[in-house]
C-alpha cells in the first residue's frame, strides 16, 4: 500500500499526534523549566489563579507528559509511518492518556472550587478543549479496536 493509499484516518491520527506533540512540548515540557513562559503563552494557569500547590500539580502533569506522553507520541508517529504493528499499542496507550487527562482536569475544576489559594474559574474554552480531547481519544481508540490493522497494512 503506497502513501496515497493510506486510509484517511491515518492522516487524521498523524495530524492529531503532531499537533499534540507540539502542544505537549510547548505547554507541558516547557512548564518544567520556564513556568512563567507557559503562562504567558496561555498554556498554563498563573500562580495567582491556581496557587503554589496548583502550579506544582501542573508541573507534575508536565513531567508525566514529558516522560510518558511524548515518547508514546513519537513512537506512534514513527511506528505508524513505518507500518509497524507495535505502533497500534503505543497509540492505544496514548489515547488512554488523551481520555484520562480531561476527566482528571474536570475533577480538579470541580473539587478545587473554593479551596484557599485557588481562584481559577474555567470558561467555556476549557470545556471545549476537554470534550474535544476526550472525544478524539475515544474515537481513535474505537478505530484502533475495530479497524486499527488498516493503519499498518502494506
Amino acid at each position: 500500500m503506497q502513501a496515497q493509499n493510506r486510509p484517511f484516518m491515518f492522516w487524521l491520527i498523524m495530524a492529531y499526534l503532531v499537533f499534540d506533540l507540539v502542544f505537549f512540548l510547548v505547554g507541558q515540557t516547557a512548564s518544567l523549566f520556564a513556568y512563567d513562559f507557559t503562562v504567558r503563552m496561555g498554556l498554563q494557569e498563573s500562580v495567582q489563579a491556581v496557587g503554589e500547590y496548583g502550579m506544582q500539580v501542573n508541573r507534575s502533569f508536565g513531567l508525566a507528559d514529558t516522560v510518558i506522553g511524548i515518547p508514546l507520541m513519537v513512537l506512534s508517529l514513527v511506528g505508524l509511518s513505518l507500518r509497524k504493528r507495535w505502533a497500534l499499542s503505543t497509540l492505544a496507550a496514548f489515547m488512554g492518556i488523551s481520555i484520562y487527562w480531561p476527566v482528571f482536569c474536570t475533577g480538579l475544576f470541580l473539587f478545587l472550587k473554593g479551596v484557599p489559594g485557588y481562584s481559577l474559574e474555567p470558561g467555556m474554552e476549557y470545556g471545549i478543549i476537554l470534550v474535544m480531547h476526550a472525544a478524539i481519544g475515544i474515537w481513535i481508540l474505537g478505530y484502533l479496536m475495530f479497524r486499527g490493522e488498516r493503519l499498518v497494512l502494506r
